[in-house]
């Protein structure tokens, strides 16, 4: 089995039970999230294996976040929990005040997961994975974790980035593009997961075919997301689509996770690129009709019975 380690922010999702603004919400619902562990529920639901460098408050929301991920099958031995600070929390407001989008408020500054570290980057660990992924979010939470990041993909035998950009985290965009921008330069990861929004901060280009062709001078395959439009693939010079589904939607923060993670479990269990991608856009799909970015993340199967029902296969 292909092994994938992730380093980045762990938090605790309170997601609200009703749609509207937060101030009339009473009720939420607790779930495990962030970017990183996403991918990497998303890689060992296709029958590979993940492990996760972070950190976690030495309380009861760290506690649940290493047995909900260790129960996962993710591996969970370099998380460390730290006394000094508190695991991480953030709620989401769903479809208000635009109907099919969920926004998110942060209660994560001076967090355990903000104080990620190169101390915390074991070089062997790093040496045994075949893919070490990160994101411009664990980018923006703290120069440490920022530093971690460049540690491990020092060691890596192969990368992979997500841009991720949460305006709320960077003091301002321009600070994005420039770290962003000295990541791709000096690394050059293999896989690039990104956006429109995000490539018009990064590269200025809006338009997915432009920005990919400037992308692609630091990735060699770049997966653009294109929300509930699906996302398009670029390698070797090649472009290929592959459309999303309508279905109902609950919330979408998280998709993106289950698309790039999928897809990278989906590579590296010898899938062709494109089934890759097709694949993943379903279970980007099945994440949005649930609270919550992991609950809903399927497995091989679960796709293939999707697809068959779309008679997509």
């Amino acid at each position: 089995m292909a092994r994938l380690v992730t380093l980045g922010e762990i938090l605790i999702q309170f997601n609200a039970l009703n749609i509207g603004p937060l101030r009339h919400v009473t009720y939420f619902e607790k779930h495990v999230a962030g970017s990183e562990a996403n991918y990497c529920v998303a890689f060992v639901k296709q029958g590979n294996e993940c492990g996760i460098i972070a950190r976690v408050g030495d309380d009861e929301f760290g506690y649940n976040i290493i047995e909900w991920l260790r129960g996962q099958g993710v591996d969970v031995s370099h998380i460390k929990i730290d006394k000094t600070a508190p695991t991480g929390i953030y709620f989401i407001q769903r479809h208000y005040p635009v109907p099919f989008k969920s926004y998110m408020i942060y209660y994560r500054k001076g967090s355990a997961g903000s104080k990620l570290s190169p101390e915390d980057v074991d070089e062997a660990y790093i040496k045994s994975a075949d893919l070490v992924h990160s994101s411009g979010i664990t980018l923006a939470i703290s120069n440490t974790a920022r530093d971690a990041v460049y540690k491990a993909f020092e060691f890596a035998k192969e990368r992979s980035f997500d841009t991720n950009i949460r305006p709320v985290l960077w003091p301002k965009l321009e600070d994005a593009k420039k770290e962003i921008l000295r990541l791709l330069n000096e690394y050059h990861p293999k896989f690039l997961i990104t956006d429109t929004d995000d490539s018009a901060i990064i590269v200025g280009e809006a338009d997915p075919d432009k920005a990919a062709k400037e992308l692609s001078n630091y990735s060699e395959i770049i997966i653009m997301k294109l929300g509930a439009k699906g996302a398009t693939l670029y390698y070797d010079g090649k472009k290929y689509y592959s459309s999303g589904y309508q279905v109902p939607v609950e919330d979408v923060v998280g998709a993106g996770d289950a698309l790039g993670g999928t897809f990278l479990s989906l590579y590296f269990k010898g899938f062709e690129l494109e089934k890759a991608l097709d694949y993943a856009v379903v279970a980007a799909t099945l994440n949005v009709m649930i609270r919550g970015d992991q609950e809903n993340l399927p497995t091989t199967s679960d796709i293939e019975a999707f697809l068959k029902e779309m008679k997509k296969i």
